[in-house]
């Protein structure tokens, strides 16, 4: 209607009919003398929001490689680049090494590899031959071992012939023996032996092996709190412990669990067993004997995984829940269903084996080598079984047991039949222990990867040696410096933007865009400013701060670095530095409540500001919400004068007709009474 509208006005404007005023430019002139201003009022708002927006999207990230850089700071293991090698690669290697470990120059002596315990079956004609006449029997396995406490024993060197006294002390008793010549080592023992005090002392005082210094064995077994010292007034001696004492809990043997549980035999219900993770469910059935029952659990999914076998008790009126392995039970075993309730009473009580193997009886009820390997490994007892053809022979079909690396390793392994894992012929190889050398000390390990033995090293033993062996650690800490340089750009870039967006009298891109937020611009700067250049919640001796590394901010607020001061202080107090920073800790979870060191309290502090509720995001948000209405202003404002320039069309269409109506009449009269006049003159 209002095209139509437009198009008559022009029509009659053309032709000279109306008013001759060109309402279609007017309406619109009139319109826009309203919408332009609001117009450009919003659509300034809008250009302020997407402004705004991409500037906090642009702190957000700088914020962000800010808050990385620091996450290259937060390990330990990652502040230096440490490089191990091992001066013969054929017995020792090196395949990790920490930033933490300490550099410097180690012996080792590898006396003896670990290795597990391998042994043997009988032969079989097949994997299906059976062993019990069709029948299922059980499997014993008993893993680990009872060890015992080693008495420390230390060596002191000693010169045979030499005029001196003699102090020996064990840290709280000291036995002197004024000077004297000796003519041997014996002499020495036997001078010290007969001192006063001797018997209040720790250890016993003996002649060495090799007749070139005296030995002291410990009367007691256990780790030795303070090392032994041996002084005088000749010369001096040099202590080594070649035996290292060790203490062990007293042992005590592990009991399975025995629970009796009731029931009734004849009744109709559904059975729901479990040992607190596994649940046996059995469907409603018809019941007249407890031993039906049993079966039905025995058959149920999940049976197998049961801590305990289901089995009914000698009067058949209840079950008997026996537990495969020995321990303590932390969660009691529960039977329940919709028929009679059960009690269950703890007849006997299981017991978790110290110091002493822990035995699990195995259930196999495929009697076959393939259902004892099954079994075992089904049991996850640690031993692994596999399933061999020797290839010679009729019966070449042997199960082979292979346990944990280590002298904690051994196993026993005792069923009926008898399937001959206990016979010598059948031992492949023993359970044992690494013995190594190290620094004077012999060390025992379980496994031939070490991990404890130099700090932040992981070191492989391939094979034995009848020598020192030596191992370089050297640390390269030329990373940290580029890390810390990275902090200082990186600051500077953050601080650079935020002055940029704040800046209304700039031509640089994006000038003045958080113009109108210069209140969290402050907020940021004081809060970043305050977290890098704060204490750590970890500060070790002289080393406190990124202050004390030469970090440090100029009267001008930017961030510079005093590489002279780094250096030092990397020389002298680099395990500070590294405390400092990281806690001495490496992949710490970011929810513990212990202190982390500085590089996690800043990483902290800056993922306040850019998380989902964190200032800028938040921030972020508003605008977005804000832009988002004055688009929807926008659209509406539209609308509206869209309406009232239709509106103004109308009424001046409405005008324009009744001009022309009122043109027409004009004509009208005007040739009447031009008429009439010619009537009066032509008489």
């Amino acid at each position: 209607m209002t095209e139509v509208s437009n198009v008559a006005n022009t029509v009659l404007t053309t032709l000279d009919i109306g008013s001759g005023i060109d309402s279609a430019k007017l309406a619109r002139d009139l319109t826009d003398a309203v919408k332009i201003p609001q117009e450009n009022r919003i659509q300034r708002t809008i250009d302020a929001s997407e402004a705004a927006i991409s500037a906090y999207g642009l702190v957000k990230y700088q914020i962000d490689t800010f808050k990385a850089t620091f996450e290259k700071l937060n390990d330990a293991n990652e502040l230096a680049t440490s490089k191990g090698t091992s001066s013969d690669i054929t017995k020792m290697t090196v395949s990790s090494v920490g930033g933490t470990a300490t550099e410097g120059i180690y012996d080792l002596t590898i006396s003896q590899l670990a290795q597990n315990q391998r042994v043997l079956s009988d032969q079989y004609t097949s994997t299906t031959q059976s062993l019990n006449s069709g029948s299922a029997f059980n499997i014993s396995l008993a893993a680990g071992t009872t060890k015992s406490a080693v008495s420390a024993i230390y060596n002191a060197t000693a010169t045979p012939s030499e005029t001196t006294t003699l102090v020996v002390g064990d840290g709280t008793t000291t036995v002197s023996v004024a000077s004297a010549t000796y003519n041997s080592i014996a002499d020495q023992v036997t001078a010290i032996t007969n001192a006063t005090g001797y018997n209040s002392l720790l250890f016993t005082a003996h002649v060495n092996s090799a007749d070139n210094g005296i030995e002291f064995r410990y009367k007691s077994s256990g780790s030795v709190a303070s090392t032994p010292t041996f002084t005088g007034t000749g010369s001096s001696h040099t202590i080594s412990n070649p035996t290292v004492g060790v203490s062990v809990a007293s042992p005590v043997t592990g009991v399975a669990a025995k629970y009796n549980v009731s029931g009734a035999a004849t009744e109709t219900t559904d059975l729901v067993v479990s040992d607190g993770i596994t649940t046996v469910t059995i469907d409603s059935a018809d019941y007249t004997t407890i031993a039906q029952q049993v079966t039905a659990i025995q058959a149920g999914n999940g049976y197998d995984n049961l801590k305990f076998t289901v089995s009914a008790n000698s009067g058949d009126d209840g079950f008997v829940f026996q537990y495969k392995t020995t321990g303590a039970v932390t969660t009691a075993p529960t039977l329940t269903g919709s028929g009679s309730s059960h009690t269950a009473s703890n007849p006997i009580v299981g017991v978790t084996a110290v110091n002493a193997p822990t035995t699990t009886m195995i259930s196999v009820s495929t009697d076959t080598p393939a259902g004892v390997v099954s079994a075992i490994n089904h049991a996850n007892t640690g031993i692994k079984a596999t399933l061999i053809d020797t290839g010679t022979g009729s019966n070449s079909y042997r199960i082979m047991l292979s346990g944990q690396t280590g002298d904690n390793g051994v196993f026993t392994l005792t069923s009926s039949p008898d399937l001959g894992f206990h016979d010598a012929a059948n031992t492949l190889q023993s359970a044992q222990d690494a013995i190594v050398g190290y620094e004077g000390l012999s060390l025992r390990r379980g496994s031939n990867t070490l991990t404890d033995v130099v700090e932040g090293a992981t070191i492989n033993l391939m094979a034995t040696s009848a020598s020192n062996i030596t191992l370089s650690i050297v640390n390269d800490t030329s990373s940290l410096k580029t890390n810390i340089k990275e902090v200082v750009t990186n600051y500077n870039d953050l601080m650079l933007l935020l002055d940029n967006f704040t800046a209304v009298d700039s031509d640089t891109d994006m000038a003045g865009a958080l113009a109108d937020d210069t209140s969290m611009v402050r907020f940021l700067r004081d809060k970043i400013k305050t977290a890098v250049l704060g204490e750590s919640s970890t500060p070790t001796g002289d080393v406190t701060a990124l202050r004390n590394v030469g970090v440090s901010i100029n009267q001008y607020g930017t961030m510079t670095f005093t590489e002279a001061t780094y250096d030092s202080a990397v020389i002298s107090d680099y395990s500070d530095i590294v405390t400092m920073l990281t806690a001495d800790t490496s992949n710490e979870s970011l929810f513990t409540t212990s202190s982390k060191g500085l590089a996690q309290d800043i990483i902290t502090a800056l993922g306040a500001f850019t998380g989902t509720q964190g200032t800028v995001t938040l921030r972020e948000s508003v605008a977005k919400t804000g832009l988002s209405e004055n688009k929807d202003e926008l659209e509406k404002l539209e609308a509206r004068m869209d309406t009232v320039y239709k509106r103004y069309l109308k009424q001046f269409g409405a005008m324009e007709t009744l001009m022309a109506t009122l043109d027409s009449t004009k004509n009208y009269l005007t040739s009447q009474l031009e008429s009439l006049s010619k009537v009066y003159d032509d008489k």
